[in-house]
């Protein structure tokens, strides 16, 4: 049999994962055709069958079903190749990924970027903003800024400061509508809250205030459109302490009430923890979150 090439394996976990030409087209940015092409090509150097096909599509045979663990073995030691070849980077040309959450990329990042590329004009720097985690493991982004401690094994994590949270409103609301003293006054006000996530919610349950959707007349998932509702008067939110002194229109109320607080972690994956670019960022961020939230 003659040698096979990574990317006929590629194609096959990638459309056995699928389930389907289309998806798994979709995935690896090709053509349906191409990966048809690839997967009967694969089929005749094994001379194996490896899905049947039908007027529903593909399904798996047994024996291919069976070559799906060692595909992601390979897979697995593909991207651990391309770790470890990044992470021996002493060059500071080039690309660093990193991957932060909305109101951290928004409204922390922007700063601490533009004075990063003043220092390291030959770093080029891409940030990719989401809710969701990206994985370092596939290099989806080379450093990220998180909310909680990462529990696995292969990954760096860096402490930083924590991020204090405040109620908050804006003057033109309290003017209207009073200064809630406490949080049962603040149940007859405007509240804004997550819509399908429940963390706000949680927060406030912990200091002993029983609340529920129910009680949220306005509800995004959008952090900073929470933020900006607050700042148009719309309602009272809660938002990052830093944030406040941002935004002249914004008061910080109920102060003496202790919410929790959020975790900040720097992470990356260890294969990739001596990159030179990498730990130069890394080693900024780390400076600039301490400096800003100490």
């Amino acid at each position: 049999m003659n040698k096979l090439s990574w990317e006929l394996i590629q194609t096959f976990s990638t459309v056995a994962k699928s389930g389907s030409l289309s998806k798994a087209a979709k995935a690896l940015n090709t053509s349906q055709p191409t990966l048809s092409r690839q997967i009967a090509l694969l089929e005749k150097k094994l001379e194996i069958t490896l899905f049947e096909r039908s007027t529903q599509g593909l399904k798996i045979t047994d024996l291919g079903a069976k070559l799906i663990e060692s595909s992601d073995m390979m897979l697995q030691a593909s991207e651990q190749f391309m770790r470890t070849a990044s992470g021996s980077t002493l060059s500071l040309a080039g690309n660093v990924r990193i991957s932060a959450n909305e109101v951290i990329g928004l409204y922390y990042l922007p700063e601490a970027i533009t004075e990063f590329n003043q220092r390291y004009p030959e770093i080029q720097v891409e940030i990719d903003i989401s809710n969701q985690s990206t994985s370092l493991h596939k290099r989806d982004a080379d450093i990220a800024l998180r909310m909680f401690r990462p529990t696995q094994p292969e990954l760096i994590a860096k402490r930083l400061p924590n991020i204090e949270l405040n109620f908050v409103a804006s003057n033109d609301y309290l003017r209207k509508y009073g200064h809630p003293k406490n949080l049962q006054e603040i149940a007859q006000h405007t509240l804004i809250g997550y819509d399908k996530d429940s963390q706000f919610i949680k927060s406030i349950k912990q200091l002993g205030f029983p609340v529920s959707e129910k009680d949220f007349y306005l509800k995004t998932d959008f952090l900073p459109l929470q933020i900006e509702l607050a700042r148009k008067g719309a309602g009272i939110t809660i938002t990052h302490k830093h944030l406040i002194n941002q935004w002249s229109e914004l008061n910080e109320i109920m102060s003496e009430v202790t919410l929790p607080h959020l975790e900040l972690w720097l992470v990356c994956h260890a294969d990739v923890q001596h990159n030179r670019r990498i730990r130069v960022l890394m080693s900024y961020l780390t400076l600039y979150f301490e400096e800003l939230l100490s």
